[in-house]
């Protein structure tokens, strides 16, 4: 951590980075930061912002916000977290460059990129920083950056230099890639319907992301620089102007007189009104239960392929999808590095079982590879692969190695990604004895049953949410 304090109440900072707004701009983010060179590479292969863009943006906004708003103790966890995570984010791209998510260059453009967000917030809703006002967020966020472990070297040294370090980066060094293109509209086509519109009909549903595709693409045009819409050939139209002032100053004037519960995210809100923070399991609404006639496992499996092991979202599997299992697995735990390795082993143990599901010899696992080769276990029997990986997640959650979970150390595994309800359910129907403790044998035996019980009556169907 740095030396000096970091920003808190009534800090720049404060005001700007956890207002709702800041959606609208985090999209010319996260195309920037796409552009670095071999940057596409490491989104496509270790992101699931494709399969699950709405969840990957809510976790990226709650740890900006633990950062920014949280205590000295709840940012270093947060830095220490996220170190963790991008420790394991490396490879090449298909032009042979490497790239390292602990590397101090793309660090840095990544932390200014979202520096450059809060500014372009300000000027396109309407009321732009002063000079004074720009050096003192700046100010601020390299503060931030620098206890982040980034090489004060590596970072600009004050807001014009910053200025002039962006330009620089746009003019020379950001490239056209597909994944900056996909984020420029196409993501916004295929967005999942979340929780809480369940209710939505499939055809509603697609209307809604065709408009968000036609009006974000014409936003984010508007909001590039002018220097790499020009790169991409697809500088911004006159109504590409218009319509992002309308959405821009729309939404400030909107957010402006509401309480300040609703004009920031959660996190935010909570800090700036001194109340504890509500989870994000907690806000969901509880998804319909269906169940199944007949031998329910063929589509519990492929269930369990596109929506949990699929994590990159390209339809097949590939180490980097396990990979990204275990960063999820390890997000919400403060592991020791050694701890934390094991899991990544176990993982990349199944990882070499999964790849012999590969028959026509790809590479990669598609899901009617994984299907059938999953269903064709001798006996019935589980994936082994998968219970070596859960077996050691089991052993990093216990972390009073008393040999068993109680519900809080179960929920910090499950209760990210669920509903507290499915949750509280799913433990219950896993721990049999009713003792109030999860075994690792009942764990393991539950999860198991995920594929080999011809029911959706079974409690593993509890461990992954409702089918």
């Amino acid at each position: 951590m740095s030396d000096h304090p970091l920003p808190g109440p009534g800090s720049l900072c404060w005001r700007l980075l956890g207002q709702r707004r800041m959606l609208l701009v985090t999209g010319r983010a996260l195309i920037l930061e796409a552009a670095l060179p071999a940057g596409g590479a490491a989104l496509a292969r270790h992101s699931t912002y494709r399969t699950r863009p709405l969840r990957r943006l809510e976790v990226t906004l709650e740890s900006l916000q633990r950062v920014t708003y949280g205590d000295e103790d709840t940012r270093s966890r947060e830095f220490d977290r996220i170190r963790r995570v991008h420790r394991h984010i490396n490879g090449t791209d298909d032009q042979g460059r490497r790239y390292d998510g602990l590397d101090d260059a793309s660090r840095t453009w990544i932390a200014v990129t979202l520096f450059d967000a809060m500014v372009t917030m300000e000027r396109l809703g309407g009321r732009p920083l002063t000079p004074a006002q720009e050096s003192q967020l700046y100010d601020e966020w390299r503060l931030i950056m620098v206890s982040f472990g980034m090489a004060d070297s590596a970072v600009p040294r004050n807001v014009t230099d910053c200025h002039q370090y962006v330009a620089s980066m746009v003019d020379e060094v950001l490239e056209d890639n597909p994944e900056a293109r996909h984020l420029l509209g196409a993501l916004y086509a295929s967005l999942p319907v979340p929780p809480w519109l369940s209710w939505c009909p499939a055809p509603l549903w697609r209307a809604v992301c065709a408009l968000a595709e036609a009006v974000m693409g014409s936003v984010l045009r508007a909001d590039l620089p002018p220097t790499y819409s020009s790169r991409l050939q697809l500088p911004a139209r006159r109504r590409d102007r218009a319509l992002s002032w309308l959405v821009h100053r729309t939404a400030r004037w909107c957010l402006a007189g509401v309480p300040v519960r609703w004009r920031y995210l959660p996190l935010a809100s909570a800090a700036l009104e001194g109340r504890p923070a509500e989870s994000r399991a907690s806000r969901r609404r509880i998804p319909a239960s269906h169940r199944h006639g007949g031998d329910a496992r063929p589509a519990r499996v492929k269930r369990f392929f596109d929506e949990v092991l699929d994590q990159t979202g390209d339809g097949f599997l590939a180490r980097e999808d396990l990979q990204a299992m275990a960063r999820s697995v390890c997000w919400p735990l403060e592991l020791t590095d050694e701890a934390e390795q094991r899991v990544y082993e176990a993982f990349d143990t199944w990882w070499a079982q999964l790849a012999a599901l590969d028959t026509d010899g790809d590479g990669r696992v598609s899901c009617d590879e994984f299907v059938a080769g999953t269903l064709s276990e001798p006996g019935g029997r589980p994936p082994s692969g998968l219970l070596k990986a859960m077996a050691a997640v089991f052993d990093v959650v216990d972390g009073d190695h008393s040999g068993h979970l109680d519900l809080a150390e179960y929920r910090r595994v499950f209760g990210p990604k669920l509903h507290p309800a499915d949750v509280a359910r799913g433990f219950g129907e896993i721990d049999r004895d009713g003792d109030g403790q999860i075994t690792k044998s009942e764990f393991l035996d539950a999860l198991g049953k995920f594929f080999t019980a011809h029911s959706d009556t079974e409690a593993a169907t509890w461990l992954f949410g409702r089918s």
